[in-house]
């Protein structure tokens, strides 16, 4: 049975211009080791967007997921001010709109956190829970001897006959 294994990844760095592409870099490789290549543009182009916006605020934690047809990436960082309103990381937010299937932001009391997922579109998908199991020889078919009656009382009356 082919099984998904989850996989996760996580790295923690300081959103600075010169360590965008190096994460993109280590990102793409995870998810190529995890056989993912299809998604390995798409989603190296918004780890570097979630970084831009993030830029100059101290460490981000870049996380992501893969759940057998989703990649979930995320990138958090304490903020006590919460979402930015900066013109820069805005425009960033629309473009990681515009590349995912789906995308999300989070504001705590302390954390910010902008999340967006791409859909595997491979023609074989892997199953998310394994598939149920194929019946046993002796539940598939009945055995001869429970087709037959058990006795002259349960066997076919002929038409006709009186009882």
């Amino acid at each position: 049975m082919n099984r998904t294994v989850p996989r996760y990844y996580h790295v923690e760095v300081d959103a600075e211009p010169e360590r965008i592409g190096q994460v993109q870099r280590i990102v793409g490789a995870h998810l190529r080791y995890w056989g993912l290549q299809t998604l390995v543009t798409a989603a190296t182009r918004g780890v570097g967007l979630l970084m831009e916006a993030n830029e100059g605020k101290g460490p981000v934690t870049i996380e992501t997921w893969w759940t057998g047809q989703h990649l979930i990436t995320a990138a958090s960082h304490q903020d006590a001010d919460g979402a930015p309103r900066q013109p820069a990381a805005l425009t960033c937010l629309s473009r990681i709109a515009a590349l995912s299937d789906g995308w999300g932001s989070l504001t705590t009391h302390a954390q910010w956190i902008v999340w967006f997922s791409l859909r595997s579109r491979n023609s074989v998908r892997e199953p998310l829970a394994p598939k149920r199991p194929a019946p046993f020889a002796g539940a598939a078919r009945q055995l001869p001897r429970a087709m037959a009656p058990a006795n002259d009382m349960d066997a076919p009356q002929p038409a006709g006959a009186a009882s």
